[in-house]
Formats: structure tokens, C-alpha cells, sequence
């Protein structure tokens, strides 16, 4: 008697796999130093006192990082980097926002602020998905997936 296995399996077992080996090269403590340099000039007094705020953020980086990764692939096959951008715009799009109302809700109403953090949330979810990309692809050409 076999064990029968279906594609969907397989596939996400792959996923997983390349997942764990580019998971290697990521580092945390650059990604919390890139937390605190992108968001302390607009959010310092929060971080300070609340540094659980930066696990999220942790999240959400490591999320545009295997993001950036799984799309990469389309590098490799010729793609540019702003094709590539507009397949994934949704998703990256979410994570921003996503970063962006974790921190919205420690403001008072200032228009310039909330400007300033969505700029930032944009500019640091796009840095760790170019980082992500740049790593898959490498790995891609090095035949390392």
C-alpha cells in the first residue's frame, strides 16, 4: 500500500523548503536595527515604551522578505524588478497598510504624522521585499532552490 500525495501537498512542501533555506540569510537583529532606524524618527517616545510594537513589525518584514523571495523566480526568468513589483502590488500593498495601522493607532490626528507613517511603512515593507527578491534570485542563478 502507497501513501498517495497530492500536488497542492507537494507544492506547499517545496514552498516550505525554499522558504527555510532563504530564512537563513535573513537576519534578526538587522531587521530590528532597520525597524528602529525607519520608524524612531516618527514613533520614538512609543518604541521606547512599547517595544512589543516591534514584533509585528518583525512579521510583517520577514513576510515582504519571503515575499520578495517567492517572486523572484520571475527575476531569474527575465523579468525586471518593476514588472515583477506590479505582479505582487496587492500583497505588499496589504503589508503596508498593515504596518501602517499597527502604528496609526498610537497617534493623535496629525496630518503631517500619519503622512510621514505612511511613507515610512511603504519605503520599509518595499526595502525587505527588494532585499527578498535580491536573495531568491540569487539563489535562482546559484541554483540553490
Amino acid at each position: 500500500m502507497t501513501v498517495i500525495s497530492t500536488f497542492s501537498q507537494k507544492k506547499r512542501e517545496k514552498q516550505w523548503k525554499f522558504e527555510r533555506k532563504v530564512l537563513r540569510e535573513l537576519k534578526l537583529v538587522h531587521v530590528k536595527k532597520d525597524i528602529q532606524e525607519q520608524f524612531q524618527s516618527i514613533v520614538p517616545f512609543h518604541f521606547l515604551t512599547h517595544p512589543f510594537l516591534m514584533d509585528p513589525c518583525t512579521d510583517m518584514a520577514i513576510d515582504a522578505y519571503l515575499l520578495g523571495a517567492e517572486y523572484s523566480r520571475f527575476g531569474y526568468f527575465g523579468e525586471t524588478i518593476e514588472q515583477v513589483k506590479k505582479r505582487c502590488h496587492d500583497e505588499v500593498t496589504e503589508l503596508s497598510h498593515y504596518v501602517f495601522d499597527l502604528l496609526h493607532g498610537w497617534y493623535s490626528e496629525s496630518d503631517f504624522i500619519l503622512d510621514s507613517l505612511k511613507i515610512a511603512s511603504e519605503v520599509f515593507v518595499d526595502r525587505w521585499w527588494e532585499r527578498g527578491f535580491h536573495e531568491g534570485e540569487k539563489r535562482y542563478r546559484l541554483r540553490l532552490h
